[in-house]
């Protein structure tokens, strides 16, 4: 903040709540169009951020994981307190639950921000989670205080992960793969793409996951890998194509694995294998200063030299944390530049008409001493049977 010359920020969306206080709003989960839950963080960050939520969920105050400086509730909302009940977390929550000051989420936000940095300043908002109408009107009812699009700002700060939020990612990711890994052990013939999918989506509810995209298709259905699963049984010699979303405590995990019933097919074990190539060669040779275009280049090149000399991709990876896409975008164009401590989601897919999919994908760190995988699931082509 201090570079830019930002007195405060503002987060809007889930994502950005839940990177600057650890909470996962149940408001904009319910209503992501329309709900209005924001942080509002000063410079002195030691302090902490100002919360601001719908009345009903302005308990979850009590679950952040960074300093709050003030929750503060809007809209009505009534949680009764006989004189002799015994009241929870108080006086913390009954006070902040009797202050009645705001009906709406405007004056309850300019209220935050006038208390974040009451002489005025300079205001990064983040402009993607509030419609511009909104943004107007904040802007017209701070007059004292400059405010710009933030962001650009948030995204460019959440490229380097914390020790904790490493802890968070590695955390999803092994949901995912023990998921994968109760998949697998359900793998037969007959078995169906449906059961293939309520299997994984079980074992990410009983590990405390949420599952958000479910991509499991049998054989060739793989080049349609968004359609919803279907009643196809499974086969000897098929392949199964995953590519699964995990969140966990508000971190992402996106892991794509191909496993095969019996002996693969030799299109599919020599395209996977091409597609392991390109993986590895990001591994181990991503850096921090190298452009999303350089690691994106190096990757194709690398998947063409083991054998695929005709390999395109729009893109082939991705940051990953608070958002399935955290920067860096790895893509044909991107400048964006690794850091150290930069999550890097890279992949290789290949899919094609009649034939399916072959696909590898893992998050890894980048670090100085040399860049460390965040998964333990084999990334092998996996035979069952």
């Amino acid at each position: 903040m201090a570079e830019f010359e930002l007195d405060a920020i503002v987060s809007t969306t889930a994502e950005n709540l839940t990177y600057l206080t650890g909470i996962d709003s149940v408001h904009l989960g319910m209503f992501p169009h329309s709900g209005r839950a924001f942080a509002v963080l000063s410079q002195n960050t030691t302090a902490g951020s100002v919360f601001v939520c719908d009345r009903s969920e302005v308990d979850q105050f009590l679950d952040a994981d960074e300093p709050i400086a003030e929750a503060i509730g809007y809209g009505p909302f009534y949680r009764e307190s006989p004189a002799d009940a015994l009241l929870h977390d108080a006086p913390l929550l009954q006070q902040v639950n009797d202050d009645t000051r705001f009906d709406e989420a405007l004056p309850a936000l300019v209220y935050a921000v006038k208390s974040a940095c009451p002489w005025g300043g300079r205001v990064a908002v983040d402009e993607e989670g509030v419609p511009a109408a909104f943004l107007d009107a904040l802007t017209q009812q701070l007059a004292g205080w400059e405010i710009v699009a933030g962001a650009a700002h948030l995204r460019s700060v959440r490229k380097v992960k914390t020790p904790v939020e490493l802890k968070r990612v590695v955390a999803a990711a092994a949901v995912a793969e023990n998921a994968i890994r109760a998949t697998i052990a359900i793998m037969g013939e007959g078995v169906t793409e449906r059961e293939l999918v309520r299997e994984f989506n079980r074992s990410v509810a009983a590990q405390g996951g949420a599952s958000k995209f479910t991509l499991i298709r049998i054989g060739s259905n793989a080049v349609a890998g968004r359609r919803r699963p279907t009643g196809a049984m499974l086969s000897k010699g098929q392949a199964v194509w995953f590519n699964v979303g995990v969140v966990v405590d508000g971190y992402w995990s996106d892991i794509a694995r191909v496993c095969t019933l019996g002996d693969p097919d030799p299109r599919m074990a020599y395209l996977y294998s091409a597609m392991l190539a390109g993986e590895q060669a990001a591994i181990d040779q991503a850096r921090a200063g190298m452009t999303g275009e350089e690691l994106c280049t190096l990757t194709v090149d690398a998947v063409r030299a083991a054998g695929v000399p005709d390999y395109r991709r729009s893109h082939v990876g991705h940051g990953i944390g608070v958002e399935v896409h955290d920067p860096v975008l790895l893509r044909s164009g991107c400048t964006d530049e690794l850091e150290q401590g930069t999550v890097v989601n890279i992949e290789t897919p290949y899919y094609e008409f009649g034939f399916g999919a072959a696909h590898v994908e893992d998050p890894f760190v980048v670090e100085s001493t040399g860049n460390r995988l965040l998964t333990t699931l084999t990334r092998d082509l996996i035979v069952v049977g």
